[in-house]
C-alpha cells in the first residue's frame, strides 16, 4: 500500500496511528486540519485520503474550495471517518469508518477497503 494521508484534529490519535504504520514501514502522513493542504497532496501523492468528519464540518469550505481546484485530488480514493451529513461531493468515495479504530488492524482494514474497489 502506497501513502496514506490521514486528516483528523485528534492529534492523540494521529500519533499513535502514525507510530503503528511506520513500525511496519508503510508509509503514512497526518494533518489535523483541512486549511491550505492540496499542495501536499500534489507533492506527497498518497494513494488515499483518510477524512475525519468533524475535522471536515470545522472548515468545511476551505476543503471544498481546495477539492474543487485540485482534478488531482478528485481522482483520489476517500474514506470518511465517522460521516456525519451528506459526502456525496466526494468523487471517489469508497468506504466509512466508525470510530474507535484498532490502530492495530488499520493497516489492513484499509488495504481491504482499498482492494475491494
Amino acid at each position: 500500500m502506497g501513502l496514506v494521508l490521514w486528516i483528523d484534529h485528534n492529534t492523540f490519535s494521529n500519533g499513535l496511528i502514525e507510530r503503528v504504520f511506520k513500525k511496519i514501514s508503510l508509509p503514512f502522513y497526518t494533518l489535523s486540519s483541512v486549511e491550505d493542504f492540496s499542495y501536499l497532496v500534489d507533492d506527497l501523492k498518497p494513494v488515499l485520503i483518510v477524512l475525519d468528519a468533524d475535522t471536515f464540518l470545522q472548515n468545511s469550505q476551505a476543503f471544498l474550495d481546495q477539492y474543487e481546484k485540485s482534478s488531482h485530488m478528485q481522482g483520489l480514493p476517500f474514506i470518511v471517518l465517522d460521516p456525519k451529513g451528506d459526502f456525496s461531493f466526494l468523487k471517489k468515495k469508497i468506504g466509512d469508518l466508525k470510530k474507535p479504530i484498532d490502530p492495530f488492524m488499520l493497516p489492513q482494514i484499509l488495504s481491504q477497503i482499498l482492494s475491494s474497489n
